[in-house]
């Protein structure tokens, strides 16, 4: 049984911190009664429950001078904690885990990303504290000394400031490299890269209640390089919109900005607000059921004016991508307020009526598609192959089809941005050819809601994979590598979730694979791959099982 001398330090268990360093006041074994001091002076009682468990904490962590918790001679889950929890107290929100940055967000504005400081660490990134410019100018430096293509993965809970570290990576990289060209700011092509991700985050952020501006959508953005490590050319790849947020949105959140931002912009351009039709938020039920139309520290018509500039930038056309993009916009407003009415039939079920068709033909003009042909789609559904037979919906299935076709549309509004983009950057690129490239990789957090969607689930398992990912190249390989050179280093623990990935994605029998299958069965409902998944995974450790919905 351990015992902790007075004047030693150990980990007191904590509600809130999880563990808290603490002075041992008087000698005692694991399991007795024990009295510590924390670092704030408070004296504190632990019961044999409490020190059943508890362990050494090394002097050093008391310390937040320590930048790189490599360092660290007892390198653990409690030491990591309270290092990042002490640096974040004094505002020094970065820290280096090796090669491994954490940020932690400050939720405020600090003075780290001044053009002096940015400065400093294109001189001299190496001697200087952990910062996203530092990961930033390591792999720009790397990619130029080793002429090899390099990859910045920035991970995350919702509301962590990844999408902010993406924009200052890319910030940082456009402005190395346009030294690099000889230039004395920014160029063209290098603008048009920065100025990609307010549009972005115009159609793919949004307010949650976490975050004021959570990405709602991952990003793949790829920057290019010429052999002397100039910008070149870039492209960006999207992955898994959450389309659900469109149609509806949970308390204190809203939908994306850019809906909001337009009918503030309306306001200002009478001749748009005619073409387009908009009035205020509140009256639009896609942007009234979370009690939210404006939130603080947020300028939706400052915002607007930079996606219009932005656009500008960009190269986008005014009449032939800009104005079908905001049709788009504003058409998705009025879809969702079309109405529908009961159509009593004694014979048979209810159908729908469209109960207000001026609203349903100012959405169709502004798809620029035939109203009849839209109003046909809403109440009805054309089953069979070879023949045409139309089956008349009820209310609430043809609330579910309007749904579901405004969130094809704006999925789809959403990859022709992204396409248009990627279609400037490739005319703004320039003729010297790619060397290399540096890929960063901004992707969605992990959540646990009480109530998850597939689309959660979807993004859940992105992360997995990449938590795979980290487990693989950070610890199982280079456990390897020691082992195969002979040197003696003692094996870090981790958690493989190779079982989870195998839960979902396994081929037969993964929920992923097995969803597939369903959708091709006949009469095949959510029931019937509910029971499904829960016959074949019932004992699977990480497959907690419920009741069928009845």
């Amino acid at each position: 049984m351990a015992t902790f001398e007075e004047d030693t330090w150990v980990w007191m268990p904590d509600p809130e911190e999880q563990a808290l360093p603490a002075k041992v006041l008087a000698t005692f074994k694991a399991g007795e009664d024990a009295r510590v001091r924390t670092e704030d002076g408070e004296d504190h009682k632990l019961t044999g429950a409490e020190t059943k468990d508890i362990t050494v904490a090394d002097p050093e962590v008391l310390s937040s001078k320590i930048d790189n918790l490599i360092n660290l001679n007892d390198l653990n889950e409690n030491a990591i904690l309270h290092n990042l929890r002490i640096r974040f107290k004094e505002s020094i929100i970065y820290t280096n885990v090796s090669s491994i940055l954490i940020s932690v967000n400050p939720f405020k504005l600090l003075p780290l990303y001044t053009p002096e400081i940015m400065d400093k660490y294109r001189q001299n990134a190496r001697e200087q504290p952990p910062h996203v410019f530092q990961v930033a100018d390591e792999a720009y430096r790397g990619m130029l000394a080793e002429r090899k293509n390099q990859s910045i993965i920035i991970s995350g809970e919702s509301g962590a400031g990844k999408s902010e570290a993406t924009k200052l990576m890319l910030q940082y990289i456009a402005e190395v490299s346009s030294r690099a060209a000889g230039q004395k700011g920014t160029g063209s092509l290098e603008q048009q890269i920065l100025q990609a991700n307010p549009v972005m985050e115009a159609f793919g952020n949004a307010k949650t209640v976490r975050n004021n501006n959570s990405s709602r959508f991952g990003k793949l953005i790829t920057v290019k390089f010429d052999s002397n490590g100039a910008i070149s050319g870039g492209s960006i790849i999207n992955y898994l919109l959450e389309k659900s947020r469109v149609v509806f949105q949970s308390e204190g959140e809203r939908n994306y900005h850019i809906f909001y931002q337009l009918i503030r912009g309306c306001k200002d351009d009478k001749e748009l607000q005619a073409k387009v039709g908009t009035t205020d938020a509140v009256d639009y039920h896609y942007l009234d059921q979370s009690g939210v139309v404006e939130v603080e520290g947020i300028n939706d018509e400052k915002e607007w004016n930079m996606v219009r500039r932005c656009f500008t930038t960009l190269g986008f056309s005014e009449d032939d991508v800009v104005t079908p993009i905001l049709q788009c916009v504003a058409a998705v407003l009025h879809l969702g307020n079309v109405q529908f009415d009961v159509v009593k039939k004694p014979m048979e079920e209810d159908s729908s009526a469209i109960g207000n068709e001026d609203v349903m033909n100012l959405a169709a003009k502004l798809l620029e598609i035939d109203a009849a042909t839209l109003k046909t789609n809403l109440i009805s559904k054309n089953i069979g192959n070879r023949s045409t037979l139309m089956v008349a919906y009820g209310v609430d299935k043809a609330q579910e089809a309007r749904d579901a076709l405004v969130k094809a549309i704006y999925g789809n509004l959403f990859q022709v941005i992204i396409d248009q983009i990627n279609k400037s950057l490739e005319a703004s690129a320039t003729a010297a050819g790619v060397a290399n490239i540096i890929g960063v990789l901004d992707i969605f957090g992990f959540e646990s809601f009480e109530k998850n969607s597939f689309e959660q689930l979807c993004i859940n398992f992105c992360n997995e994979k990449l938590q795979f990912h980290f487990n693989e190249h950070i610890f199982r390989l280079e456990q390897e590598v020691y082992e195969s050179e002979g040197v003696n280093v003692p094996r870090t623990d981790f958690k493989d979730n190779q079982p989870t990935l195998d839960l979902l994605e396994l081929k037969g029998t993964g929920l992923f694979p097995m969803l597939d299958e369903e959708i091709q069965v006949p009469r095949a409902s959510d029931d019937t791959y509910l029971r499904k998944i829960q016959d074949k995974h019932a004992k699977h450790s990480n497959f907690v099982r419920t009741p069928a919905s009845k």
